[in-house]
């Protein structure tokens, strides 16, 4: 780069010859404080001016210009500076002309296109911010940072002059798991890369352990929370006999006022089968049974895991749970939650060293596809009734979005439902519960063949019922839900739950095909069995 510079060059009396008188006598001073500190191959041409005492400038005054080390900085006779090497050097400037003036001396330091001064805080867990101070550092110019063998996601930049970022700056960077406990900071770049020989300690747990039968509370977020560099930590467990109980982390939040919500729990280092995460207003854990328990009235949505009032849907008395496909990602949006605490709740199943997760929870409804007119219907609190005939235009907006319905039929009678999705690749699937609430929530109907179009009919006995749908596959889409009928069954019909078993055999085929069947998340108090 080329920049001008005003250097002024400042005699007070000295003696000079020609143009001020002989009797004047003083020291040279330079001004310099406008020279940045320079980076590697930077030049900068240097404008010098000498004045008397009056501050007259002195016509055709000569100046010497001399590096104390030629390696580091270079100048020429005119005035040129040329960062040649990383390091410190003295320039002097001397009035050739002033014979009772002593020279004058700065020493300017010249640093490398990427460098680092300094790195705070020495002592770290994962999830903390780690402050990097130096040049260089701006993300944009940067392919990566890692922190002991572990890459790292940055949190915020802060150039001290923002006109020129790529020089002394603060660079903010989560501190990500697995990194080692003596860890050192190394940064790749456009402008080469640096090993920062600095050691940080790295604590093995992340800053909201331990979270695990005690939930972390995160507060009201009222502009949500991001954490990418949280950690689950094999750790040793007392389980169960039964050895149904996995390690979680568990975390609160508030809605001080009923809003939009999206929670998003992601790692691409534990992969799909290996953790699963749900959202409910009530949870907590049952030390004497060394599990997890929801509230007698809870909901839950997340993957696999459906609560309604506290149940789980039922077949002869066994918890029949509602199958997916599993992704390393997992994205909870629901509109208008209501004002209250709840829980986020995340199973998970690692071995060896800590693995790493993001956790978001927005104050905005994120998803893939707008939320549909039956939004909010996420959960049984808020299904949306079922008219006795119509049709209604719909979405399956994120993975893992779920809609429930609810009817009540007063007469034996048929019911008909068909659900045609936009998206080829989806494959929507239907289950049908009677509502026994609060005694149980007993599945009556399953149907999940292969394919974007799925109907489920049968005969109904008076009662109340819900109906979800869900997309195995987790493929966003928009869908078409018909209702055709409510009434009286023909002579021939059967009972809708007469090929339950075959379908809930279908599914499970389904569910093996994709990965290993993975032990319950959690247990509900109770159900009558019916």
């Amino acid at each position: 780069m080329h920049r001008r510079i005003p250097l002024l060059v400042l005699a007070a009396g000295a003696a000079l010859t020609c143009a001020i008188p002989t009797d004047r006598s003083g020291e040279l001073a330079v001004d310099l404080a406008a020279l940045p500190t320079l980076l590697l191959k930077d030049s900068i041409p240097l404008d010098a001016t000498v004045v008397d005492g009056g501050g007259t400038v002195v016509e055709g005054a000569v100046l010497e210009y001399a590096s104390s080390d030629p390696t580091v900085l270079a100048i020429s006779a005119e005035g040129l500076l040329r960062a040649v090497g990383v390091g410190t050097a003295t320039l002097t400037v001397t009035a050739i002309s002033f014979a009772n003036a002593a020279p004058f001396t700065q020493d300017i330091r010249v640093r490398g296109k990427l460098e680092v001064d300094s790195v705070l805080p020495a002592n770290v867990r994962f999830g903390d911010t780690l402050k990097i101070y130096g040049v260089g550092l701006n993300p944009d110019s940067l392919f990566q940072v890692s922190l002991g063998g572990a890459e790292a996601t940055v949190s915020a930049f802060l150039p001290t002059d923002p006109e020129r970022p790529e020089r002394e700056a603060q660079l903010d960077v989560w501190v990500p798991p697995p990194a080692e406990r003596r860890a050192t900071l190394t940064l790749l770049g456009f402008a080469g890369g640096l090993i920062h020989p600095d050691t940080i300690q790295v604590q093995q747990r992340d800053l909201y352990e331990p979270n695990d039968t005690l939930p972390w509370a995160l507060g009201a977020v009222p502009l949500g929370f991001r954490n990418p560099a949280l950690a689950f930590e094999p750790k040793a467990r007392t389980e169960t006999a039964t050895g149904d109980f996995q390690p979680a982390d568990w975390y609160t939040f508030e809605n001080a006022v009923t809003q939009d919500r999206t929670v998003i729990f992601f790692s691409e280092n534990i992969g799909a089968q290996a953790f699963g995460i749900f959202l409910s207003d009530s949870l907590y854990w049952a030390a004497g049974l060394s599990t997890f328990l929801v509230g007698p009235n809870a909901w839950t949505i997340g993957l696999e895991t459906y609560l309604c009032g506290g149940l789980s849907f039922t077949r002869f008395g066994e918890p029949v749970s509602v199958d997916e496909v599993l992704f390393p990602l997992s994205v909870l949006a629901i509109k208008d939650l209501p004002a209250g605490t709840y829980h986020v709740y995340a199973p998970y199943f690692p071995l060896g060293t800590p693995a790493a997760y993001e956790l978001v929870i927005a104050s905005q409804y994120l998803s893939l596809l707008p939320p549909d007119a039956a939004e909010e219907n996420d959960y049984c609190n808020v299904a949306t009734p079922i008219a006795a005939t119509g049709s209604v235009n719909l979405t399956i907006d994120n993975p893992h979005d779920i809609d429930w319905f609810r009817f009540t039929t007063t007469l034996t009678g048929t019911f008909t439902a068909t659900a045609s999705a936009a998206e080829p690749e989806a494959d929507l699937d239907f289950y049908l519960a009677r509502d026994f609430r609060p005694d149980s929530l007993v599945l009556v109907g399953v149907k999940s063949d292969p394919g974007d179009t799925e109907s489920i009919t049968g005969v109904l006995p008076p009662g109340d019922y819900f109906l979800v749908v869900v997309d195995f596959p987790g493929v966003p889409t928009d869908y078409t839900l018909s209702v055709t009928a409510l009434g009286a069954p023909p002579a021939a019909s059967e009972p809708i739950d007469a090929s339950l078993d075959e379908q809930l055999a279908r599914v499970r085929a389904k569910r093996d095909a994709v990965g290993p069947r993975r032990p319950a998340l959690l247990r509900p108090q109770g159900q009558t069995r019916r």
